[in-house]
């Protein structure tokens, strides 16, 4: 029983996931989204957050425009070095990795 109240939490934190990535206009939106994944989960690495991320992208994927806005985002903030630069590259990786996963299942 506890179990599926995990699972159900875990979808519907990740259906709220989507609709916050699917919701993005700049930088700080995507700041937003990490932050709020680290503080709902317990001591958080980034491997975790991408995990998560990866997670949602699977269960919702992401259309063609909305990957094109984290894209031009990613590359205005690359070598910035500091936080923006983190959670976007984070995010990008994410969805570059959940691309690769995808391709291969439709093989």
């Amino acid at each position: 029983m506890l179990n599926e109240f995990k699972l159900f939490y875990y979808n519907c934190y990740l259906y709220y996931l989507n609709y916050r990535i699917n919701n993005i206009k700049t930088i700080k939106d995507i700041t937003h989204i990490i932050q709020n994944i680290s503080f709902f989960n317990n001591n958080v690495t980034s491997d975790t957050i991408i995990t998560i991320l990866t997670d949602c992208f699977n269960k919702y994927p992401l259309s063609e425009e909305n990957t094109r806005v984290i894209s031009i985002l990613q590359q205005n903030y690359e070598f910035t070095h500091n936080k923006e630069d983190y959670c976007c590259f984070i995010l990008w990786i994410s969805v570059i990795h959940s691309i690769n996963i995808n391709h291969k299942l439709l093989l």
